[in-house]
């Protein structure tokens, strides 16, 4: 056994009361939980549990089935709790929400009511100019909440910045009673500080599991660290701290925790990435301060896996190729599933073309309609109340029986209604629009096989055999947005993310022309980190297609 190899028995296996662990992409983070897990449940007091913290409901999917396979679906159940960090705090304010006079009753919030406050301010200004307000008002509304705040104390926060419109938007929703998704964060941190509610939840919670401690704000931390204190374990990778932008401080969290902790735990063997593909990672995360990763099984791979690149004139001749490829990948090996990972949404827009009108199965992660969990609560609503209900009715149907707690898949089934009732105009119902949707998912899959379309954040965590990376230009790889050296070594990060995301082989590529928003064409020129990855990537078109046919049926 190698020591990286020993490095993740000694994390499983680890007694310490603050256990810190670096593992980088494909190291066995979500078994490496879930082996504590079955550690930590032996060493509970009587009634307790575990908390096991995430940040996404795709993140608490695959947790819960990692959890479910090493425990079995009854532990997991009577022992373990998966919370998204939202999820976490809202329980927290339905408990105890009347020490703050807020009723525990409270209308969880919308992922878009906060951006339905801000959309009267922008009305009438250039796209470019709305967008730069929009977020400014985000942000301040973000930062003045990034504590344990009284209403009181924010008003005071943003009548100091000098921009009349956030401090007009909070005081319009403290007078409506209406709750921001930051609300339930600081709320949830004022009500942990109080030291008769965090005796109860450290008595309740015996050990508590945190997942990507790198995305952690200051203020998530502390709610975690307030949660539970008998056993605490952070897996995570400050080389893919790529959420600043919401808020997380991966240097300041990393640093707070190793003074907890002391010296972290380091994994080096990927039991993700094919070879080629890990040559290529390794040569983007050495460059970023990493280390270099180990493959679990080098042999395992048909022609150790393959990293590709290829460069088109067009961006519809490049979308033609990636639809082509994984045609023949889907041919040979039907139960594959490929990630097409964009940078940025716009940069997408041929390819989402493509694929709309491709008979490949294909789902697009910015549609909720085409989550197949979100479509399947919809349906049985549709079920248990007959005829044709509205979309008021299913909503309140839902909601009403869904985990009070479960913030995403509220926000999630609040969007597929908005998509569901856009389609009942061309269909003549939201039933008769469910019917005619092709979902392509299995529900009980975090992944299903065939094509995802989805963008570099939204990826996080998730792994597909294949994945491409399009529109390897500059602009898009690193963002234009990226104006600061800290935010262009963020953008570094992403690559990162979006490389690690591959299993059996990565195809990077590029057009050297597209069309503007006008409808003009305009010329590109290649990232700058091209010559970064050129010595990793040793395969162009033919060599792509000559791989695929020899792979294994």
């Amino acid at each position: 056994m190698s020591a990286n190899s020993t490095a993740f028995a000694e994390a499983v296996s680890s007694s310490t009361q603050n256990l810190l662990v670096i593992a980088p992409p494909g190291c066995g983070k979500t078994e490496l939980l879930a082996r504590r897990a079955e550690l930590l449940i032996r060493q509970l007091r009587p009634n307790q549990k575990i908390l096991a913290l995430t940040f996404s409901n795709r993140a608490k999917a695959n947790l819960n089935s990692r959890l479910a396979i090493v425990l079995g679906a009854e532990r997991k159940r009577r022992y373990v709790t998966v919370h998204n960090f939202h999820g976490h705090a809202a329980e927290i304010l339905r408990s105890h929400g009347r020490t703050l006079n807020i009723d525990p009753g409270f209308e969880m919030p919308d992922k878009r009511t906060q951006a339905d406050a801000i959309t009267p301010f922008l009305t009438g200004m250039p796209e470019d100019e709305s967008h730069d307000l929009a977020r400014r008002i985000e942000n301040d509304l973000r930062e003045a909440k990034q504590g344990p705040n009284t209403d009181a104390n924010v008003l005071h926060t943003l009548s100091s910045i000098r921009m009349e419109v956030s401090l007009q938007i909070e005081t319009t929703r403290q007078s409506s009673g209406t709750l921001y998704f930051d609300d339930l964060l600081r709320h949830a941190q004022r009500l942990i500080r109080v030291k008769e509610i965090a005796s109860l939840y450290r008595n309740h919670y015996g050990a508590i599991l945190v997942d990507e401690f790198q995305d952690l704000s200051p203020q998530q931390l502390d709610l975690a660290l307030r949660s539970c204190e008998q056993s605490r374990t952070f897996v995570g990778d400050p080389l893919q701290g790529i959420y600043s932008w919401t808020g997380a401080k991966p240097v300041d969290v990393g640093r707070r925790l190793q003074r907890i902790s002391g010296a972290p735990v380091g994994l080096g063997v990927s039991y993700r990435s094919s070879p080629k593909v890990l040559s290529l990672l390794n040569t983007v995360s050495v460059g970023l301060g990493g280390r270099a990763l180990e493959p679990d099984n080098a042999d395992s791979w048909h022609e150790g896996g393959i990293a590709a690149g290829v460069v088109f004139n067009t961006g519809v001749e490049e979308a033609a190729f990636i639809n082509e490829v994984s045609s023949q990948i889907l041919a040979k090996q039907p139960t594959a599933t490929i990630g097409v990972i964009c940078r940025s949404g716009w940069r997408r827009k041929p390819i989402d073309a493509v694929f709309a009108k491709s008979d490949l199965p294909s789902t697009r992660w910015d549609l909720t309609i085409d989550n197949a969990g979100v479509i399947d609560l919809i349906g049985d609503a549709i079920t248990r109340l007959g005829g044709n209900p509205d979309v008021s009715a299913l909503k309140n149907e839902i909601l009403g029986r869904i985990d009070g707690t479960d913030v995403d898949t509220a926000a999630e089934v609040v969007d597929a209604l908005e998509q569901l009732e856009e389609l009942s105009g061309l269909s003549g119902s939201i039933a008769s629009a469910l019917g005619h949707l092709r979902i392509r998912q299995d529900s009980d899959s975090a992944i299903g096989a065939g094509v995802h379309l989805l963008n570099a954040h939204t990826g996080k965590g998730q792994q597909f055999d294949w994945v491409f990376i399009p529109g390897f230009e500059k602009g898009n790889i690193p963002s234009f947005l990226a104006k600061t050296p800290s935010q262009v070594q963020e953008e570094h990060r992403v690559l990162l993310v979006m490389l690690s995301r591959a299993r059996h082989g990565v195809i990077l590529t590029r057009a050297n022309s597209l069309i503007s928003k006008k409808g003009s064409p305009y010329s590109t020129t290649a990232s700058p980190w091209t010559n970064e990855v050129d010595p990793g990537v040793v395969a162009g078109h033919k060599e792509l297609f000559q791989h695929i046919s020899g792979l294994p049926t």
